[in-house]
């Protein structure tokens, strides 16, 4: 994605929840696709690894 126009503080990953929520997995970054860099930067959504932790399942 190296041509990125959403406001850069607003996360592309609206799912993704912090580190030790219980049912949470990996899953691909969406706003880098998972390359962990947009437009030569660590990506600010999942700081340059290329996966966030999102729900899984339907529970809540």
């Amino acid at each position: 994605m190296a041509n990125e126009t959403r406001n850069p503080s607003t996360p592309a990953n609206p799912d993704a929840v912090p580190p030790g929520t219980p049912d949470a997995a990996e899953n691909t970054c969406r706003r880098c696709a998972g390359t962990g860099e947009i437009d030569g930067h660590d990506c600010p959504d999942c700081g340059g690894s290329g996966v966030v932790l999102t729900p899984v399942g339907g529970a809540g």
